[in-house]
């Protein structure tokens, strides 16, 4: 029956629009969209986004402490030395992202006796670092939180050159060099808008024992890295500058609430065409009638209605009745295997849907059959277009 689709097809959009979701009303009285199965930030659930966004580039500078050998014999002081940085990275989710960071420090270190010889040397360098918000990661994820604490893992190279003049005299190898590194560190982020942050972070780089041109007993050299600088966030497809979270928002379902006016004046205008093909006769017989399209054995949403009273009429029967499928017509059909398809549709119908007995449903392509029953047995026809 149409109408009963139609109530059907309302009845499942408007719960649809909620996506099995719920909505959670924020402080600032904003309604988000959650996911019942999800912990983690109170289960707000986040836009999606592209390969585009949340990307940034910030620049740092700082200081350089070199830890190599006989560092421990050199003024502490003298051992901060300059730095600079620049970085461009992208946060994959709240929780993890990465980033490319170039550097160029200056190093200080002593050779020979009583720290006879203090020399200097620049270093060049680019590491690849996976980020790790930390506090997202263990309290959730908040849009406008000021804090975060982020941990670095990276590996990289540096480069080494610019020894001063007198540190070879002193035998320091002072030939440029490369060399593979690692390093880890955490950074403090200070959120001061929509746009920027102020970062402070501190790293360990380790190296070759032969970073600073000396072999010693050491099986590693390295610096300890502390830049502040300014993060800037590029602007994403949705114009935001971080990850959001779905806001509950009625005006995207105008689609769905005007598809649900238009279902619902279909209904009215299907309570109107809907017309009732039953008539009863000599008090013991009902005849309905169901039409279908040429050369289909498909039974319409409209016809659905007279089949349905079919299955009525036969409940009101109770065991006294039986239901005949004829054609409508005086002559026996002229398409049988057409007209037994539309009967079968039919029958399927009222015993599956209905519940009404196969044993009490008969087929009969010759209407003469039908007319020829006694008159005082009562009976449903139901009745087929040729």
């Amino acid at each position: 029956m149409k109408k009963l689709g139609l109530l059907l097809l309302i009845a499942f959009i408007i719960p649809c629009t909620s996506f099995a979701q719920g909505e959670v009303q924020s402080g600032s009285n904003s309604t988000y969209w959650t996911d019942e199965t999800q912990s983690e930030s109170d289960g707000k659930i986040l836009n999606k986004t592209k390969f585009g966004d949340n990307w940034f580039i910030g620049i740092e500078a700082g200081t350089l402490f070199n830890w190599g050998t006989k560092q421990s014999e050199h003024d502490i002081i003298k051992r901060f030395r300059p730095m600079g940085a620049i970085q461009l990275g992208k946060w994959m989710s709240p929780s993890i992202g990465a980033r490319i960071q170039g550097f160029f420090g200056n190093n200080s270190d002593v050779v020979g006796a009583n720290n006879a010889g203090k020399y200097n040397w620049n270093t060049i360098g680019g590491y690849l670092d996976g980020m790790f918000n930390l506090t997202n990661m263990f309290c959730g994820y908040k849009e406008s939180r000021g804090f975060n604490l982020i941990g670095l893992l990276g590996v990289g190279c540096e480069y080494t050159q610019g020894f001063c003049d007198h540190a070879a005299p002193r035998g320091v190898d002072t030939k440029e060099q490369e060399f593979l590194g690692g390093r880890v560190g955490l950074m403090a982020k200070f959120r001061l808008g929509e746009k920027c942050d102020l970062d402070i972070e501190a790293t360990n780089a380790f190296l070759d024992d032969h970073y600073d041109g000396q072999i010693n007993s050491n099986k590693l050299d390295g610096h300890i890295n502390i830049l502040v600088g300014l993060t800037y966030r590029f602007k994403n497809h949705d114009g935001s500058r971080q990850f959001t979270f779905a806001r509950y928002n009625l005006n995207k379902f105008d689609n769905l609430n005007s598809e649900v006016n238009r279902l619902q004046g279909d209904l009215n205008a299907a309570r109107n065409r809907v017309v009732y093909e039953t008539h009863t006769i000599d008090g013991s017989r009902v005849n309905t009638f169901i039409a279908f399209d040429d050369n289909s054995a498909k039974i319409d949403k409209l016809q659905e209605v007279n089949v349905f009273t079919a299955a009525e009429e036969m409940k009101k029967l109770a065991n006294d009745g039986d239901l005949y499928i004829t054609v409508n017509s005086e002559e026996p059909s002229k398409n049988n295997e057409l007209f037994l398809q539309r009967a079968q549709a039919i029958r399927d119908v009222l015993v599956n849907q209905y519940n009404i007995p196969a044993g009490r449903i008969f087929v009969e392509s010759n209407p003469a059959v039908v007319a020829s029953l006694d008159k005082n047995k009562k009976c449903v026809v139901v009745l087929i277009n040729e």
